[in-house]
């Protein structure tokens, strides 16, 4: 998948695939940069010292290394800055981008445009303003707002249906209680419209008068709190409108 941009910037973390390496140094392509070469001193390698560069790093290799001057031509690059977790952290926004490239091939075809556009009209937008393409595609189902902020209504819709052919959005769940009665007549009809608007990913169950299980299910944690809450306040508003008692607790 391609970067929205041409180069990287200092303190930047780039994958890279190690081309060569001699004693003193290693050569690497910026795998996310199309033309872009990196080099690795051999006083960037480690932490603990090395004599020979090519013992260390193996041709071929795909690592994560941090920017040390992105320069004019070859970009300077270090491996002993790195830890851990930005390295998987990294390998993680590269391996979702990577997955992304099918969308983007689905998003055409939904869209009816060609491949190569959408890269400047949707994909680098989105790796713009969420820090990868895969997040803008996540994000689509439950938290769209963000996206209508960038494309019409049209795009949105397309890449809501691109998500949900390819990306599980049920990773996480939230689970609560909700006990709801009427005092007056038609309690049975007043329930159901209070469970008329429920969303996305939302679950209800009837336990037992006057209890009902309520889940969320989300992508991601944060995205199962918001629907559970959107979920939670829109039903007391419908009881509470049709003069209704309501109380909510998480499970």
């Amino acid at each position: 998948m391609r970067w929205y941009k041409d180069r990287p910037e200092e303190g930047d973390f780039v994958v890279v695939t190690i081309t060569d390496a001699d004693k003193n140094s290693a050569y690497a392509d910026l795998d996310e940069y199309e033309d872009v070469t990196g080099l690795i001193h051999i006083s960037e390698v480690s932490r603990s010292w090395v004599q020979d560069v090519s013992k260390e790093i193996d041709e071929g290799e795909k690592t994560v290394a941090q920017v040390v001057d992105a320069g004019d031509d070859t970009v300077d690059l270090s491996l002993k800055r790195v830890n851990e977790k930005q390295k998987k952290d990294t390998m993680s926004r590269w391996n979702k981008e990577q997955k992304a490239e099918e969308f983007v091939e689905d998003l055409a075809e939904e869209l009816g445009e060609d491949k190569e556009d959408l890269y400047e009209d949707v994909v680098f937008p989105m790796q713009r303003e969420f820090g990868s393409s895969f997040t803008g595609f996540e994000i689509a189902v439950g938290e769209e707002e963000k996206l209508t902020e960038l494309f019409d209504g049209e795009t949105v819709e397309a890449i809501q249906e691109v998500a949900k052919e390819n990306i599980n959005l049920r990773q996480e769940k939230l689970e609560g209680e909700l006990e709801i009665s009427f005092s007056q007549g038609n309690g049975v009809e007043k329930i159901r419209d209070s469970f008329g608007n429920l969303g996305e990913g939302i679950d209800v169950e009837y336990v037992s008068a006057p209890t009902y299980s309520i889940t969320a299910w989300g992508r991601n944690s944060r995205l199962a709190k918001k629907r559970m809450d959107d979920a939670v306040e829109n039903i007391r508003e419908q009881v509470e409108g049709l003069e209704g008692e309501f109380e909510f607790s998480r499970a």
